[in-house]
């Protein structure tokens, strides 16, 4: 079996089930651990018109998010911020992160996208940054290479330099905010990273020449190589949501369903590494766990991958 080559950002273990969206769900913890850009450009340029028509919509969003910032409306900002990122998910489902996985968690997710966008959106500092974006982006210049408009090199790697570092320092200070605390559990920060990027990678990926391509996928962090994976022991069992057949890696913890995106509980309680009592399985089985009985900190899968 040919998979691109993915290992969990928290208990180590290697992707060995074959998955159907861009993103990466942990076949042994459950950890929602990384995203394969090319799924995700695939849904991306699945229909022609409904891009079109996400483009104009967001285009008239943004048109109306700019006009509540030159009034000072916050609030009203705030607002059509969480009406652009609900719009978005609605549009394209796929790319809604399999860690959202009720209303409840849909509601704080928005939010939080609402409220860090106007946080920013109003924050002097993001202004400049922004403004510096825009003036890298106008200084391009396009050429006709006989396929279509490619963009020249030089500027565009300056932009996308730009880009990134400026994503990263972002990415810093929302996560290290004590009001998005959430997000550590929805959405790890190096995995939201990723997905900043990949809206950028979307963009621009179709100005670029192949070898402007595969240079930039490199330095974006979304050029990874398919390798054969012998798959480990398990057995094949039974989604506890849908019912679609699964396969659990011995030695596993949560096994995400490709049919219905959810994760299935494999084991309910382990026990503990010092007094042998028997423990309920936590939520996420990577972090670290206490005894509830002795206090001793198990980890969980450390055993197979730490």
């Amino acid at each position: 079996m040919k998979i691109k080559k993915f290992t969990c950002i928290n208990c180590g273990a290697p992707k060995v089930n074959e998955y159907k969206t861009p993103y990466i769900m942990c076949d042994y913890c459950g950890s929602f651990t990384d995203i394969d850009f090319t799924l995700g450009l695939d849904k991306w340029n699945e229909s022609g018109v409904k891009t079109m028509n996400y483009q104009m919509t967001k285009m008239a969003l943004m048109s109306k998010m700019q006009a509540a910032m030159q009034r000072g409306n916050k609030e009203e900002y705030k607002s059509l911020q969480r009406d652009y990122w609900d719009y978005y998910y609605r549009t394209y489902p796929a790319y809604m992160p399999p860690s959202i996985d009720d209303g409840y968690k849909y509601r704080d997710y928005l939010d939080v996208c609402a409220e860090s966008s106007t946080e920013y959106g109003f924050d002097p500092k993001w202004q400049t940054y922004g403004a510096e974006q825009q003036r890298l982006q106008q200084m391009l210049t396009y050429y006709n290479d006989g396929t279509g408009n490619k963009v020249e090199s030089t500027g565009f790697f300056r932009l996308a330099e730009f880009f990134i570092n400026m994503t990263k320092d972002g990415m810093r200070v929302f996560y290290s905010n004590p009001k998005y605390a959430v997000m550590h559990d929805l959405i790890p920060e190096q995995v939201h990273m990723k997905m900043k990027i990949s809206m950028f990678v979307q963009v621009w990926l179709p100005y670029l020449t192949e070898a402007d391509q595969e240079k930039f996928l490199k330095m974006s962090g979304f050029s990874m190589q398919y390798v054969d994976i012998e798959r480990p022991a398990g057995r094949t069992g039974e989604c506890e949501h849908c019912k679609a057949e699964i396969y659990i890696p011995d030695g596993s913890y949560k096994v995400h369903c490709e049919s219905c995106h959810k994760n299935t509980k494999v084991q309910q309680v382990f026990k503990c590494m010092s007094c042998g009592a028997e423990n309920n399985v936590p939520e996420y089985p990577a972090k670290p766990i206490d005894c509830e009985f002795c206090g001793v900190e198990n980890r969980l899968i450390q055993r197979l991958f730490g």
